[in-house]
């Protein structure tokens, strides 16, 4: 599991206009990618509650493949 803060900079590194938070369908090799908002203060799409329910969901994604 790979992953990546930011998904403006996921969009534009990885040509994929439409990408969302979360799981990609797209791999490296066989490494799952999952992108999650910048973390950034500035970030105002993602207060604080939000950044933590996000950043909970891919924990609970990677302890399911333990």
């Amino acid at each position: 599991m790979l992953a990546l803060l930011g998904i403006s900079a996921y969009r534009v590194a990885f040509g994929k206009a439409t990408a969302g938070i979360g799981i990609q369908e797209q791999t490296i090799g066989n490494t799952k990618l999952w992108v999650l908002p910048n973390p950034s203060g500035l970030n105002a799409h993602f207060p604080p509650r939000k950044l933590a329910e996000v950043y909970q969901e891919l924990r609970l994604f990677v302890d399911l493949l333990k």
